[in-house]
């Protein structure tokens, strides 16, 4: 049974991006008792997904992580317009000389920055002041992304050919096939790696994601989905 002394008027989806099981454990107890909606991930590529799919209203994210680093997934959380006003609360153990390393982050988008060790409570009242500095407005239907005869509806990540669903989407091809349809033209793959991997992304793994695709377009469809000579375009 949750603790009423900390119950919070103020609930949110939360997500924790953090590789240490036991100090997640103890921020998950803390936000709980606080009547919040916690979710995980122990490595940032698996964050960063967890962000498309769940869209959380705040982050909680750890710099040194396994995969893909936190500072990568700052970069791609707030360079994606979906995901950009998500408040994010940096945690870390490095050491900031002068303030520069909290100055350097806060510029990139992260709201709040907390050096390791500390007390939960410390957190629990971060999360509270963020939360309220920007209240939890309706959730708002985003408009359709529509390329020709292909649409895609964000919000449950289907997509549309002619009027008729064809597939849905996971985070990633989803977000792979929203940059493709926002492009008027072709879309370089330096540009794709860099959008939806960032430094963890590779020619490999691109090329496998726009097979899986293609595969989800089916084979009447598939067609759409063009490799030019630097990179991907989709003909609506």
């Amino acid at each position: 049974m949750r603790d009423s002394r900390y119950i919070s008027y103020l609930v949110a989806r939360i997500l924790i991006i953090e590789d240490d099981a036991e100090l997640q454990h103890l921020l998950g107890e803390f936000l709980f008792r606080t009547g919040h909606d916690v979710h995980y991930a122990f490595n940032g590529k698996e964050g960063y997904e967890k962000v498309l799919s769940l869209h959380p209203e705040l982050v909680v994210l750890d710099l040194m992580l396994p995969v893909m680093s936190g500072i990568d997934v700052l970069k791609l959380v707030t360079g994606n317009l979906l995901t950009r006003d998500i408040p994010i609360i940096i945690i870390t153990a490095y050491s900031d000389q002068a303030n520069m390393l909290e100055l350097s982050l806060k510029a990139q988008g992260a709201r709040e920055y907390i050096k390791k060790p500390f007390h939960p409570k410390e957190l629990v009242d971060c999360i509270r002041r963020n939360l309220q500095e920007a209240p939890k407005k309706p959730e708002a239907e985003p408009p359709p992304i529509v390329k020709g005869a292909v649409r895609l509806d964000l919000r449950f990540r289907t997509v549309w050919i002619n009027d008729k669903r064809v597939a849905t989407l996971p985070p990633t091809r989803a977000e792979l096939c929203r940059i493709l349809l926002q492009a008027r033209k072709g879309v370089k793959k330096e540009a794709i790696i860099q959008s939806i991997w960032g430094k963890e992304g590779s020619d490999n793994l691109l090329e496998k994601t726009i097979q899986r695709l293609r595969e989800d377009f089916g084979p009447g469809e598939s067609h759409r989905i063009q490799t030019t000579s630097d990179g991907y375009e989709l003909f609506g």
